[in-house]
């Protein structure tokens, strides 16, 4: 399959070297990045052990085709962006898939293409942009993807398949849009807590003042998350939130690694769009909102 990995940083390259092995992949990522893979190709290490010599562009009018298949791996800040700009390589048959934090994303996407081309995905693998070139799988974790439309279609289990038979263990969800609301929930608890502290994620289970926060930062989030329709249960979300950590406790989430290069984070995305639901519907935001002011005031460009 051709396929165009949009926004190739971290989990980007990672997936987009692991389906290299089987098919024609594009990294379109920054300058210093893509150099590099041209120059020396894109290695893997960690849990994954990979070394690919694979195509790279920074700009995705570099590309002389339509893929069949885009991924989406750009922040969730810059969606908007960059399926704009993704717009006239986007063809009637490329599907477009989002690998992305956050709950806007797709409305996002929606705005530019329709919505029979899309499709969501979550995941968990812990993945870090070591330098320029070098991607360090630190943990493995769960891939999900979904119709929007919650249907069980040929291409759905298509693309299962082709992330499985490239080495990335993918299910099929029957309910994609409540995956991506749970996912932010635990997302409102590990992120903004480890860039807080500095920390790896299992410290966050270590330590009994944080499991608390987690409770009641989970609870806030969950009956924000029924006002929404969702029919989550306030426990079975903190055993979640808990199980991830400990599947992830070497990982260093993705906003601590935004704070500790000095880049925007997507606290508005996790946090921030959670309280401003809940502020919509009269819940009680007070810790989501406290945890984005936190985060705000850790970067110059929120000052």
């Amino acid at each position: 399959m051709n396929i165009a990995v949009l926004g190739a940083g971290a989990i980007g390259s990672f997936f987009g070297g692991m389906l290299s092995k089987k098919n024609n992949v594009t990294l379109i990522g920054r300058k210093e990045h893509i150099q590099k893979i041209k120059n020396h190709g894109l290695q893997i290490n960690g849990k994954t052990r990979l070394k690919r010599k694979i195509n790279a562009v920074e700009h995705v009018y570099e590309l002389n085709q339509s893929p069949e298949l885009l991924i989406i791996t750009v922040k969730s800040f810059d969606t908007f962006e960059a399926i704009t700009q993704a717009r006239e390589i986007i063809g009637k048959k490329t599907v477009v898939l989002s690998f992305q934090n956050g709950l806007n994303n797709i409305d996002q996407i929606k705005k530019v293409i329709a919505q029979n081309q899309i499709i969501a995905g979550i995941t968990t693998h812990g993945v870090q942009l070591v330098k320029p070139g070098l991607i360090h799988h630190k943990g493995i974790g769960l891939t999900v993807i979904g119709e929007l439309s919650e249907e069980k279609t040929k291409r759905i289990h298509h693309l299962a398949s082709l992330f499985n038979d490239a080495g990335i263990t993918v299910s099929i969800s029957d309910h994609i849009n409540e995956d991506i609301w749970k996912k932010a929930i635990v997302n409102a608890n590990i992120n903004p807590l480890t860039a807080i502290l500095n920390c790896e994620n299992g410290y966050l289970a270590k330590n009994p003042i944080l499991t608390t926060m987690i409770h009641k930062i989970t609870k806030e989030s969950t009956e924000i998350a029924k006002k929404k329709g969702f029919s989550f249960n306030t426990e079975e979300m903190i055993e979640q939130t808990m199980q991830v950590i400990g599947q992830t406790k070497q990982n260093n989430s993705s906003m601590l690694q935004s704070i500790r290069q000095g880049k925007s984070t997507e606290i508005n995305e996790i946090n921030g769009a959670i309280a401003k639901i809940g502020r919509v519907y009269g819940c009680d935001v007070e810790l989501n909102d406290l945890l984005t002011k936190m985060i705000k005031t850790m970067h110059p460009t929120y000052l």
